[in-house]
């Protein structure tokens, strides 16, 4: 055993350490406080005013919010976030149109106790990072896993957020091209007027040759040619959806000859405008709902949204007669427009209003159908005349136009001509649930348009039937109570469990319905699309519990 002791260099420890290179570290700025998921816009709200003395991160993960700032008003879509200072406070535009209930992350933060305080982000804007996204929900699965994550993990992540932040504000000022956004925005209001380069770059205060020098590096385009695309793109989305003349294509497109139309219609697609419905077509479906009705229809998509209830529509690769697609989520399809680049559509199809609209016009002609405007019957027509299909589209209206006339038949002997209210309600735990209008799927335009139930009168006061759907907390479910009441509960057995254990605590053992058992339980992702075989299945269901 060697009892030697360590030896010492004594030139190492007399050796002088320069403390002038020693570097000072900046000041922490911000600490995180809290982080919440949302699921609703009323969420969004209670939020903000929960937390008006923190600062604010929101990060939209689906759906889309309008907000209105002190500086006016804010759109954010999927994949995008805003950030405000503690005090100023935003509000959130209760208007029409959104594509589905709004989701994302809200996440508060607080000064730290120094005495160089700044507020380095800026005046709320949008700010679209895929980065950023990825990152809050990174930051969330951090911080639920508990004990089991390191604790030095969720402050890790945060600060990450801050710095893609303050990068974005950093690098946004100096590459202003505001004024080429406006250029791009004119356009496609007035494409249909004459346009010329040397008057828009009039409009925008810069030189003709930076104007063309700029577009080209903006849009990979020249000038002539983003207008000329544009027009042709419009051209091909009016013969989709419908059967206009020629003469009629060129005034709706800005063209004042229709030979020179015809001429360069064929150009970029390759066919007279008269035989250009005829053409196979590669469809991009944004949507899961117009995925699921292409299915139906017989048309498989080049590329399609799919979501988990949709697995026996798709099925297996080759499964059911389909053919193999590229299948991704709806947000990956906004968040990734290069996916829909890279398949190289002829179509594209989606809801209106989409946050990438003229984008996707340069792509492809691409159509976008009012979800709240056209019930599902009517985008299913409209889809058989894009896909050509429109008597498979037809044969499966009148398929379930005799369903629907049984069931009534049926109801009638069973209920004695007599209807009653009904509701669907889908819980999605503590936090509450979602009812929905005749306008929004979810069975609930089976119920009030197909089998004549009246919805709660609730709803119809709050004017829910208009606006789509509504979030009702637990402690207000019991308002819109109906005399049949379609229930869809959480799928995870301790989320049930608690639920089960709020609702006992609340008015929902004295309604009527659950009293007299005709509260049924139904499968949220049965109830999900309002594709034809979706709401077929619905019917079906719907009836089973009516009548056993």
């Amino acid at each position: 055993m060697n009892n030697s002791k360590p030896t010492y260099h004594q030139k190492s420890l007399s050796r002088s350490i320069d403390l002038q290179k020693i570097q000072s570290v900046p000041v922490a700025l911000f600490k995180l406080c809290h982080l919440v998921r949302l699921h609703d816009r009323e969420a969004f709200s209670r939020i903000d005013e929960m937390w008006n003395t923190l600062h604010v991160l929101y990060v939209v993960t689906a759906g889309q919010a309008r907000i209105i700032s002190a500086e006016g008003k804010l759109t954010l879509n999927a994949g995008s976030a805003v950030v405000r200072q503690a005090g100023n406070l935003l509000q959130h535009e209760n208007k029409r149109g959104s594509l589905s209930p709004i989701q994302g992350i809200a996440i508060a933060f607080d000064s730290t106790e120094n005495d160089h305080l700044s507020w380095p982000f800026g005046l709320p804007a949008p700010i679209v990072s895929r980065n950023l996204a990825d990152k809050a929900v990174e930051l969330v699965q951090a911080c639920s896993k508990g004990q089991d994550s390191s604790p030095f993990r969720p402050h890790m992540l945060f600060y990450e957020l801050l710095d893609i932040l303050q990068d974005h504000v950093t690098h946004s000022a100096p590459e202003d091209h505001s004024w080429l956004d406006n250029v791009l925005r004119h356009i496609h209001q007035m494409y249909t007027h004459s346009l010329t380069r040397e008057q828009l770059a009039r409009d925008a205060n810069v030189s003709p040759e930076h104007f063309s020098r700029e577009f080209k590096k903006h849009t990979g385009l020249t000038f002539v040619e983003y207008v000329t695309r544009l027009r042709i793109r419009m051209a091909q989305e009016h013969l989709l959806i419908a059967n206009p003349t020629l003469q009629e294509i060129a005034q709706l497109t800005g063209y004042r000859d229709t030979f020179y139309l015809s001429r360069k219609f064929k150009q970029m697609v390759g066919s007279a405008p008269t035989h250009y419905r005829k053409m196979p077509k590669k469809i991009v479906s944004l949507t899961y709902n117009y995925t699921a009705s292409l299915l139906a229809l017989g048309h498989t998509p080049h590329m399609g949204a799919v979501a988990s209830w949709m697995e026996d529509k798709c099925g297996e690769p080759g499964h059911e007669g389909h053919e193999t697609f590229e299948q991704h989520s709806e947000y990956e399809l906004v968040k990734h427009p290069e996916l829909i680049v890279n398949a190289h559509p002829d179509v594209i199809i989606g809801y209106a209003p989409h946050p990438g609209s003229d984008e996707l016009r340069v792509i492809a002609p691409t159509i976008l159908m009012p979800f709240e405007e056209l019930d599902w019957q009517e985008q299913l027509l409209h889809l058989g005349r894009v896909t050509g299909l429109e008597s498979n589209a037809r044969g499966l209206l009148d398929r379930y136009h005799q369903l629907e006339q049984e069931a009534n038949h049926t109801l009638d002997q069973w209920m004695e001509g007599t209807r009653g209210s009904a509701v669907c309600i889908f819980m999605i735990g503590e936090d509450g649930a979602y009812i929905y209008g005749h306008g929004w799927g979810r069975a609930s335009h089976v119920l009030y348009q197909s089998l004549g139930f009246t919805p709660p009168s609730q709803m119809v006061q709050d004017g829910q039937l208009l606006t789509g759907y509504v979030h009702v907390p637990l402690s207000e479910i019991h308002l819109y109570a109906a005399d049949h009441m379609f229930v869809a509960y959480p799928e995870e057995p301790s989320e049930r469990e608690k639920l089960d254990n709020l609702l006992s605590q609340e008015f929902w053992g004295t309604l009527s319905a659950v009293r007299e058992g005709r509260v049924y339980e139904i499968d949220a992702d049965t109830f999900y699309g309002f594709d034809p075989l979706s709401v077929m299945k619905q019917l079906q269901h719907i009836m089973h519990h009516l009548t056993s």
